[in-house]
C-alpha cells in the first residue's frame, strides 16, 4: 500500500507540475486544504475516490495515467525544478516543418537543427530519457521525454500552456465576484449550461432579467 500511495503521490506532483499549477491552485479547485494535498503527494495520505476524480477533472488526466508508475524517473521531476544535471535540449520552430532548431546554449556561435527523430536517437545513443522543450515565438509550448527505447510521453502540451492560462484568468476574475450571490449563480448556471439543456434555458432568462434591468435592447 506504500508503494501505491507513493507512487500516486508522485506522478500527481509530477503532473500538477507539468500542468504549471502550484499546490495551493489545484488544492482550491478541487476544494481541500493545501496541507492535504501536500500529504496524498508525499505518500502520507491515499485520496478518496471523490477526491481523485476532481483531481483528474481538474488536471485534464486520464486516472489510469496517476497508476503509470514507469512515469517515476528522478529526471521527470529534474526538469521541473530545473535541478540536477539531466540531458536536456531547449529547441524552437524553423522555417521548415518538423524541423527545430536548437536554442543557443552560450557557447555555440552556429545555429543546429534536429527532429524528433533526432531526439529518440538520441535518447537511444545515450541510454536515458532526455527531455525536449519547445519553444514557439519565445514561449514555452510542450515538454517531451525521450526514451532509449523509443517510447515518448508529453508531460507539458501547447494545450496545457493556454488551460493554464485560462485557469488563472478565470480564478482572478472569480475572486473579485465569490462573495456576490448573484453572480456566483450567474457563474454556476453558465457553466451547467455548456452540458444541459434546462441550465440553458434558465441562463437564457437570467440574461434577459439583466437586459432588461440594464434597460439593453
Amino acid at each position: 500500500m506504500a508503494d501505491l500511495k507513493n507512487g500516486l503521490g508522485h506522478n500527481l506532483k509530477l503532473m500538477r507540475k507539468a500542468k504549471g499549477i502550484t499546490q495551493e491552485e489545484l488544492a482550491e479547485i478541487i476544494g481541500i486544504h493545501p496541507r492535504q494535498l501536500s500529504k496524498i503527494e508525499t505518500g502520507e495520505h491515499f485520496p478518496s475516490c471523490r477526491t481523485l476524480e476532481k483531481v483528474c477533472m481538474a488536471l485534464d488526466i486520464n486516472p489510469k495515467d496517476l497508476f503509470d508508475f514507469e512515469f517515476l524517473i528522478d529526471e521527470t521531476e529534474s526538469i521541473m525544478t530545473g535541478t540536477d544535471n539531466i540531458t536536456k535540449f531547449q529547441v524552437q520552430k524553423s522555417t521548415k516543418a518538423e524541423v527545430y532548431e536548437l536554442r543557443p546554449n552560450g557557447s555555440e556561435s552556429s545555429t543546429k537543427t534536429c527532429t524528433d527523430e533526432s531526439m529518440a536517437k538520441t535518447a537511444k545513443t545515450l541510454n536515458k530519457p532526455i527531455f525536449v522543450e519547445y519553444f514557439d515565438e519565445n514561449k514555452s509550448s510542450k515538454i517531451v521525454v525521450f526514451y532509449p527505447d523509443g517510447k515518448e510521453k508529453v508531460i507539458r502540451s501547447s494545450i496545457d500552456v493556454v488551460a493554464k492560462q485560462n485557469l488563472n484568468y478565470m480564478m482572478s476574475e472569480f475572486k473579485k465576484i465569490c462573495k456576490d450571490k448573484n453572480s456566483t449563480e450567474y457563474i454556476k448556471t453558465a457553466l451547467a449550461s455548456l452540458k444541459d439543456d434546462k441550465a440553458l434555458k434558465k441562463l437564457d432568462s437570467m440574461i434577459q432579467g439583466m437586459k432588461l434591468s440594464r434597460n439593453i435592447d
